[in-house]
C-alpha cells in the first residue's frame, strides 16, 4: 500500500499522474481541502474514490467512521440496486414523492426538460471516478457540476416534506465557515420538525411549517429564498442507497449517501461557487413511487425491472 501526501497548492491529478502506479486503486482523503477531479489523461487506467472533505467540516472520527463502514459496503449490491432503480424509473412516465406521515405528495414527470441522471454507486472500471463512500443516485436539471440558473426540474410539482438532517456545503473561502455553521444550526430543527415546500415547475413557491416548532427553520428557508432566488430551484433530486452507513448527527457532506434500509430521498438547492452555499436535505420518511404505485425507494420500497441510461462520474461539485 502506497501512502502519499498532497502538497499545498498541488492538484490531485498531477500527484496521481506523477507518483501512482498506472493500475492502482486510489482513495483520496484530504480533510479541509477542495479537490478538482483529475482529467482522463491524468487518471489513466487507475480507479479513484474521493471523500468530499472540504465543503463540510469533517472530523478525524467522521473520516475513521466512513473508512470502517465503507469496508463493509457491497459494490455489487449497490450496482444491483441502481439497475433496479433505473429500470423502474425508466418504465414509469411519472414518479411521485410521498410522505405518509404528513400526507404531502409531489409529482415528477421526468420526461419534461433536460433531466440528467447520475450514478455514484456500483463497481468501478479502469479509469472511473466515484465519490466515497459510494451509494448515491440522482437526477439534476443540467450537468451536475454546471449550475444554470434557468435550468430546473420542470416536471416537479406539488408539496414536499423536509424532515431530516440538513447539509450545508460551502466553497473554498474559509471566511464562509461561521455563516455556514450558523445556517446549519438554524436549519437543524428540521431533524424533528418538518416543513412543507410548495413546488411549481421545479421552483419553490412557498414554505409552510407543519408544527409550531418548525417555524424558525421555515423562516430561515424563506429568508434564504428571498435573499437569493437561485435557491428556489430544486437543482437535484437525490436518492441515497448506502444501507451500511448511519447518519452522522452533524453538518456532514457524506450523509448524502445514507440509505437507511430501503433508500432515502434527498433534495439539493444551489451549487457552489455559483451560490454561496449548496444545501441538501435528507427526507428519510419519504417514498418514491412509480405511476402505478410501486415503491422504487424509501419507506414503501418494492422492486421490478426495466432499463434506462444515466451518467456516471465523480464530479459532484462539492469535493
Amino acid at each position: 500500500m502506497l501512502h502519499l501526501t498532497l502538497p499545498p497548492g498541488a492538484r490531485l491529478g498531477e500527484l496521481i499522474a506523477r507518483s501512482v502506479p498506472p493500475d492502482a486503486h486510489v482513495l483520496a482523503v484530504c480533510p479541509g481541502r477542495f479537490l478538482d477531479s483529475p482529467t482522463e489523461q491524468e487518471l489513466g487506467g487507475r480507479k479513484l474514490a474521493v471523500l468530499p472533505a472540504g465543503s463540510t467540516p469533517l472530523t478525524d472520527e467522521h473520516i475513521r467512521y466512513f473508512l470502517r463502514t465503507a469496508a463493509r459496503s457491497d459494490a455489487r449490491q449497490h450496482a444491483r440496486t441502481a439497475e433496479e432503480f433505473f429500470d423502474l424509473v425508466g418504465d414509469s412516465a411519472r414518479l411521485t414523492i410521498v410522505d405518509d406521515t404528513s400526507g404531502t405528495e409531489a409529482e415528477f414527470d421526468h420526461g419534461l426538460g433536460e433531466c440528467v441522471w447520475n450514478q455514484q454507486a456500483g463497481l468501478l472500471e479502469a479509469g472511473d471516478q466515484q465519490i466515497f463512500p459510494p451509494g448515491k443516485l440522482s437526477v439534476t436539471a443540467a450537468e451536475i457540476t454546471t449550475f444554470a440558473p434557468d435550468a430546473r426540474l420542470l416536471g416537479l410539482n406539488g408539496d414536499l416534506t423536509l424532515r431530516g438532517w440538513p447539509i450545508v456545503h460551502r466553497h473554498e473561502d474559509p471566511a464562509d465557515g461561521p455563516d455556514q455553521q450558523r445556517l446549519f444550526e438554524a436549519l437543524s430543527p428540521l431533524v424533528a420538525n418538518p416543513v412543507t415546500l410548495h413546488i411549481t415547475a421545479g421552483s419553490i413557491e412557498g414554505v409552510t411549517p407543519q408544527t409550531a416548532a418548525a417555524t424558525p427553520a421555515a423562516a430561515e428557508l424563506e429568508k434564504l429564498l428571498t435573499d437569493d432566488p437561485r435557491y428556489r430551484v430544486i437543482w437535484e433530486l437525490g436518492f441515497g442507497i448506502n444501507t451500511t452507513t448511519e447518519v452522522i448527527p452533524a453538518n456532514c457532506g457524506p450523509n448524502e449517501v445514507y440509505g437507511a434500509t430501503g433508500g432515502v430521498v434527498n433534495l439539493g438547492l444551489g451549487v457552489t461557487p455559483a451560490t454561496r452555499f449548496a444545501l441538501a436535505f435528507l427526507c428519510p420518511r419519504s417514498s418514491l413511487l412509480t405511476s402505478d404505485g410501486t415503491a422504487v425507494l424509501g419507506a414503501r420500497k418494492a422492486m421490478r425491472r426495466g432499463r434506462m441510461q444515466r451518467v456516471s462520474s465523480a464530479g459532484c461539485g462539492c469535493h
